[in-house]
């Protein structure tokens, strides 16, 4: 083969790798670009001797410390998108080349997309840890270089050395590489191939040694992929999907390279219907692994990271509201513009869960809580959620510790925020965010001229004062006591009166604020709609509070049942939504 051949032969497989990465990039990009910058949320990379040893402390360390290094840029979604879309690619492009050396041939190209494949439908789970990702590429990498070693007797030393590296350095992955060590073994030098048992045997008692120390908790966690997965959650089929499918590809080239296709019609044949299946085997993942109502969830959370609310109210206003969490970032949104109360019924409701979900421990749910109690004012609540959620991450979450810097500067906590904004200094990208609330460190009357912190401060209880003791809706009024102007908290308590369907709630609301710095004399549109419902049992209230003509035309409508208008509280008091 002359020069020009092979330059062009090395051109169109180059050419054929940047495509494959290109459609990686773009169908990330289109079907889930908010995912990874959700990801980052969760854990990112603290430039501190502490950290990182502490990591390295534990088998997979190397691995999960790449995972992060990397996480970090996730901060921006689009660089999320293509580092991923180039590991998928350097996955590909190793399992290509094993199987080439494996078989000779490129029969089975479209084969070793499988495994790829059903690990990219593994990234769009919010309990997948991004450290698998990482093991598997170094994993494959250790399988090219094992392929070098010719002799059976250094073969074998290497197998052995490097299943230990990869469980010191990788973690549970060394279990998958020392079974699919045995089997390219097997094929090829079956005589001795029983030696190669003994690599998943030292896998095991890797795995019991480290749970002895204390490394694991259990077992699967440490020689499994369940090890790759958020602790304590089930991860079901899809996490073992990856190695299961990288078993049968390896044993399929094996048997290829014994018995391969002859005649050029069947390798044809063979590659056409590979490409299919992988064709068919993307279409029915994406719809069976990738929940569009997460990945919508994950873009309304980025938008409220950035207080972008308009960009939440005009999501909203294209997408079927019947999910509950969008429900919630979509009232934080509307409560953050000052038009909670206007606009509560213009879109589907269920009860008082369309404000603030129930909790359940789980950090993403806490951080959605979080944002909503901040946005109420109700700063105890939002720092309770805050800590929950960044505590069952392993206090690696960057934005539930934005959150507790927030919290405890407006408490006046000086010392604790600073240990948290010192964390933060530790970052990449949330340097400058800190030195913008360095100043605030034991400042009273910067943090009181502030327009976020001291509204907040403003919010808090007295002393004296238990949170919850008597109820959410009595911490509203209580913070409606102390700081009247915070408008968010009226528009809260009145709204939760409403939903819950506690009209003598909403009535006593507006009989101790009405007309105060905390309710204006023009009632926002559901609060009117309130005041005519009450009207039916006392027409004095129609003389006590302004509502306007165009309020009364519409009820008189609806008692007639002529209005058309079916987004109003006197439906809702009728109808039970249906919520997902």
């Amino acid at each position: 083969m002359d020069k020009r051949t092979i330059y062009t032969n090395n051109l169109l497989q180059t050419s054929g790798w940047v495509i494959l990465l290109i459609l990686f990039f773009f169908f990330i990009q289109t079907t889930g670009a908010y995912n990874f910058c959700y990801v980052e949320e969760w854990n990112t990379f603290f430039y501190d001797a502490h950290y990182i040893r502490n990591i390295l402390a534990y088998p997979g360390g190397l691995a999960q410390l790449i995972a992060n290094f990397l996480i970090q840029f996730f901060v921006y979604p689009i660089v999320g998108v293509l580092i991923t879309a180039l590991l998928l690619t350097l996955i590909s492009f190793f399992t290509t080349r094993i199987l080439y050396k494996l078989t000779h041939s490129n029969t089975l190209l479209f084969l070793s997309f499988f495994p790829v494949v059903s690990l990219l439908f593994l990234h769009f789970n919010v309990n997948y840890l991004y450290t698998g990702t990482i093991a598997l590429l170094l994993m494959l990498l250790c399988i090219c270089l094992q392929s070098y070693f010719r002799k059976f007797r250094s073969r074998f030393i290497y197998s052995l050395l490097s299943t230990f590296f990869l469980f010191i350095a990788a973690g549970p992955v060394a279990l998958l590489y020392s079974c699919l060590l045995f089997i390219i073994e097997l094929f090829q030098n079956p005589k001795k191939a029983f030696w190669f048992v003994l690599l998943p045997l030292f896998v095991f008692l890797f795995g019991k040694t480290a749970m002895w120390f204390g490394l694991f908790g259990n077992l699967k966690h440490a020689i499994l992929p369940d090890g790759y997965f958020t602790l304590r959650l089930h991860p079901g089929f899809i996490i073992y999907l990856p190695w299961v499918l990288f078993l049968i590809v390896f044993s399929i080239a094996c048997i290829y390279k014994i018995r391969p296709f002859k005649k050029t019609w069947t390798k044809g044949l063979f590659v056409a219907l590979q490409f299919v299946a992988v064709s068919y085997f993307i279409f029915a993942g994406t719809t069976k692994y990738m929940d569009t109502n997460n990945e919508f969830f994950k873009e309304l959370n980025h938008y409220a990271r950035h207080n972008a609310w308009d960009k939440i109210v005009n999501k909203c206003d294209k997408t079927p509201m019947t999910n509950l969490l969008y429900q919630n970032y979509l009232n934080v949104a509307l409560a953050e513009k000052g038009v909670l109360a206007d606009n509560l019924f213009s879109y589907p409701c269920v009860d008082i869960r369309s404000i603030y979900v129930t909790g359940n421990k789980t950090p993403y749910i806490s951080a959605l809580l979080s944002d909503v109690y901040f946005s109420m004012g109700h700063i105890a609540l939002s720092q309770r959620y805050a800590f929950e959620a960044n505590e069952s991450v392993g206090n690696y979450s960057p934005r539930m510790i934005q959150r507790l810097v927030q919290t405890n500067l407006a408490y006046g906590y000086y010392g604790t925020a600073q240990k948290y904004l010192r964390l933060l200094n530790k970052t990449l990208f949330y340097k400058d965010w800190t030195i913008q609330h360095q100043h605030f460190l034991w400042d009273d009357k910067a943090i009181e001229q502030d327009s976020v912190l001291g509204a907040k401060r403003r919010c808090l209880f007295p002393d004296n004062r238990f949170s919850g003791y008597k109820g959410l809706d009595d911490d509203l009024k209580q913070i409606i006591i102390q700081n009247p102007s915070h408008k968010t908290t009226i528009q809260y308590l009145g709204s939760l009166y409403l939903l819950s369907k506690d009209m003598e709630g909403f009535r006593l609301t507006l009989e101790n604020f009405y007309n105060t710095p905390a309710l204006p004399s023009v009632l926002p549109v559901s609060f009117q709609e309130g005041v005519l419902v009450l009207a039916e049992e006392d027409s004095n209230m129609l003389n006590n509070y302004q509502i306007q003509e165009n309020t009364i035309q519409r009820y008189k409508a609806y008692k007639q049942h002529t209005l058309k208008e079916r987004h109003t509280l006197w439906h809702f008091l009728n109808l039970k939504t249906k919520i997902k």
